[in-house]
């Protein structure tokens, strides 16, 4: 299809809402433009509410498309004034011409952006616009990364935080707090040009997101890992010992010391 045939491409432009088809195309999404009045919830940071609507592309014979990325969104200010403006936006969501869709995506960023400003209780009451598996993941890289400029060594979000959302999600704790750990890949050094070490924490695959988030917030709290000083979560000597020493209930100590697996 060309462009001269592109009659939605051509109706957004001429609305103001891109600047041409080309950017269209590159964006791939509307965005909620700066300046635009958004009460709450919708004026929280998440790119899902920041970018409400998916556009595709025309090619291989289909035309252009523009969608919601959650159902919800419906009711998002930017959407209805889209809407307001004679666009047919499809609230069921779009495919491109290969059955590919970037709605997946919004589960997930509304869940990371709201853990990385620390909003913890809007996370709760916005869930529905995100998912379970989503949630974790975001718990779990809230606990592993910081604000490098000023929390460093903190995560973006507290234990006490972490813990609240999986209490909120039901999310069951498992008894053994150090089985799951014990699944992860076994630590392994980095060493940078600097000459400096760090020992990455790798959770491997076939973990399920509720058991990655349990696995990290055990391990903080028992010390099998903590946050450098640029504020990235990786294995203390301590949890190393007690990866090396398996499901036994005492090890060895690198100073030689006998000490429980607690």
């Amino acid at each position: 299809m060309s462009a001269a045939t592109d009659t939605l491409g051509d109706q957004i432009v001429a609305a103001g809402l891109a600047a041409n088809s080309f950017l269209l195309d590159i964006n791939g999404a509307l965005h909620v433009p700066q300046g635009f009045p958004l009460p709450s919830p919708w004026n929280l940071p998440s790119r899902l509410f920041r970018g409400p609507l998916e556009v595709i592309r025309p090619e291989k014979g289909e035309p252009r498309k523009i969608g919601l990325m959650h159902p919800g969104l419906a009711a998002h200010p930017f959407v209805q004034h889209v809407e307001a403006l004679g666009i047919e936006v499809a609230h069921e969501g779009i495919t491109n011409a290969y059955g590919y869709t970037e709605r997946g995506k919004g589960a997930w960023f509304h869940a990371v952006d709201l853990i990385c400003e620390g909003l913890v209780g809007e996370l709760i009451e916005t869930q529905h616009f995100t998912d379970p598996a989503s949630i974790f993941r975001a718990v779990v890289y809230g606990c592993r990364h910081s604000h490098h400029e000023s929390r460093a060594g903190k995560g973006y979000i507290t234990i006490g935080q972490a813990r609240h959302i999986m209490r909120e999600l039901g999310a069951c704790e498992p008894d053994d707090r150090a089985v799951i750990i014990r699944q992860f890949s076994a630590p392994s050094l980095c060493r940078q040009d600097s000459g400096s070490e760090f020992w990455p924490i790798n959770i491997g695959p076939g973990i399920v997101a509720e058991e990655q988030a349990w696995a990290i917030i055990h391990g903080i709290e028992d010390g099998w890992f903590s946050h450098d000083r640029a504020g990235f979560l990786q294995w203390t000597q301590l949890g190393r010992d007690r990866f090396t020493a398996g499901p036994a209930t005492s090890y060895t100590e690198v100073s030689g010391q006998a000490a429980f697996a607690f």
